[in-house]
């Protein structure tokens, strides 16, 4: 059953709740469920390696459905403020804007934390993913990592003139 495209996408803190349901959401994007560890991220008993204890999930809904997810968590990786653990929607929900208010929602709540340089895992095949977070601003800290050396210019839209081209 898909949300009516035309109801305003709302954007919320998750809660333990939520967690089947971001698993289901992980599966239908192709990952395996991994609700266990998302409840042990989100109750703060499993840390990503260097991980500090602030974190926050945040979820999508469209039409009373969750159509996407976010999670980021206070990091001293890489020199790094900050680190989002995943960001997930719907496949076919892609492309609606939900990714760009998730990433606003995370990007705030760093900014709010005092969060500034966030970094963030991509394996270099996924360049969907990393067409978005360069297109918000992230820049490649290297092969499998990005980062955005201040998050809030992840916060502002970006206008197609200034997308930054991906690197070979």
């Amino acid at each position: 059953m898909s949300a009516n495209p035309d109801e305003p996408i709302e954007v919320r803190t998750a809660t333990a709740a939520d967690v089947a349901e971001m698993a289901r959401i992980r599966e239908a994007g192709g990952l395996p469920d991994d609700a266990e560890r998302m409840a042990r991220y989100l109750a703060g008993e499993h840390h990503p390696q260097h991980a500090l204890a602030p974190r926050v999930i945040f979820v999508a809904e469209q039409g009373g459905r969750m159509i996407g997810y976010v999670a980021g968590h206070r990091t001293t990786r890489f020199g790094c403020d900050g680190e989002l653990q995943w960001i997930f929607v719907l496949p076919d929900h892609r492309g609606s804007g939900a990714a760009d208010l998730l990433l606003d929602r995370l990007a705030a709540w760093f900014i709010g934390e005092g969060a500034r340089r966030v970094c963030v895992d991509v394996v270099p095949e996924n360049t969907r993913a990393r067409r978005f977070y360069h297109r918000h601003g992230a820049q490649t800290l290297h092969r499998y990592w990005l980062v955005w050396p201040d998050i809030a210019v992840a916060r502002t839209p970006p206008s197609p003139s200034t997308t930054p081209a991906l690197p070979n």
